[in-house]
């Protein structure tokens, strides 16, 4: 069997690049035959699927992508979209749907929580329909590094990544403004400044001084309402810290994570309080529950697995919404959301005369 696989894939120990080259590395150690493209590669105008081939992608709002190109070509056996996917998040994950209505299955990147709160969204009517596909990570990229825990009273936090408006950096600012005598730091680029957060730049997890500040550290915090399942939870507590996350992040509690409030700041403060002062056997107790879940649960061998399992599939599933109203959220955003390629065109065609 031959695979079309569309998504990042150079060799890189962070997703999205791990995701498409553990991808290859384990497709075709089951024999597969697969061809890997990039999310934006060029397609040649005369290429057509032989007999048999699926094709296995990564859809982009941008018409101007592999996926797009390849999806219309008539002669493919099936054709599964594997994405992340928070279906709280429009302006992230509105371009899903009119590729849902050209594919086969949808293997969503995403987690518990949001295969449970897909009920409360613009895609309620997808509960039970897509398959949900948890996040893996390589224990050998992530070594062990943070090995005590600090005393009670001086424990630290820190924030793994970018800004954007699904990471909710700025509630975790504000509550980091509430505990002035404690560490909160900050991985990522500075683009933007948050005063209560120490903020360092970015730096890969493996480099010396990431290795250096985690061993230092006891949490990893990230406070998204909207996130599907942030592979830096699970770095982080390869390398040995404590995850907090908000349901919203993916995350319960019984999927190795603490759980925090990313909305109301005073229960937030209570949650920080008590992990500032609970006893150590717990956090410990904490750390091997996860440390069980990465070897046995989020591993790039069980994830390749069940995307086999997946893409042998043969029933064919119908993503179409019928709630007019659901469709009216999801197309409105699609087509008026910054990333919308159709955005300025129809801005130009509603508002001719607006400068």
């Amino acid at each position: 069997m031959t695979i079309h696989l569309v998504y990042p894939h150079e060799n890189r120990i962070s997703t999205p690049h791990a995701i498409g080259h553990e991808l290859i590395l384990g497709l075709r150690s089951q024999g597969y035959e697969v061809y890997p493209y990039d999310l934006y590669d060029c397609i040649p105008d005369d290429f057509q699927p032989r007999e048999g081939d699926i094709l296995l992608g990564h859809p982009r709002w941008e018409t101007k992508s592999a996926f797009d190109n390849l999806v219309k070509r008539n002669g493919w056996k099936r054709i599964y979209m594997i994405h992340p996917f928070c279906p709280a998040d429009l302006q992230s994950y509105a371009h899903l749907y009119p590729y849902s209505q050209l594919v086969d299955r949808f293997i969503a990147i995403t987690g518990n929580y949001w295969k449970d709160g897909v009920k409360n969204t613009a895609f309620s009517e997808w509960a039970g329909n897509f398959f949900q596909l948890d996040l893996a990570v390589n224990l050998e990229n992530f070594p062990r590094v943070k090995q005590k825990f600090n005393f009670s009273g001086k424990r630290k936090f820190l924030f793994i990544g970018n800004h954007p408006h699904y990471k909710n950096v700025g509630f975790l600012d504000r509550l980091a403004g509430c505990f002035p005598h404690v560490e909160f730091h900050r991985i990522g680029p500075i683009s933007r400044h948050f005063k209560n957060l120490i903020q360092h730049g970015p730096h890969t997890l493996n480099s010396s001084f990431a290795i250096d500040l985690i061993s230092q550290v006891d949490f990893h915090i990230t406070m998204g309402n909207a996130d599907a399942n942030p592979t830096t939870i699970l770095e982080a507590a390869a390398m040995g810290l404590v995850s907090v996350a908000p349901v919203g992040s993916g995350y319960y509690e019984s999927d190795g994570v603490l759980n925090i409030s990313g909305e109301n700041l005073d229960e937030a403060i209570q949650t920080i309080q008590y992990l500032m002062s609970v006893d150590e056997a717990f956090l410990e107790s904490k750390r091997v529950q996860m440390d069980a879940l990465l070897k046995n649960r989020y591993s790039w061998s069980r994830f390749v697995e069940e995307v086999i399992v997946e893409i042998n599939r043969p029933e064919r599933i119908n993503y179409k919404i019928n709630s007019w109203y659901d469709k009216l959220r999801i197309y409105s955003t699609y087509f008026f959301t910054k990333k919308s390629p159709y955005r300025k065109v129809l801005k130009k065609i509603l508002f001719p005369f607006k400068k």
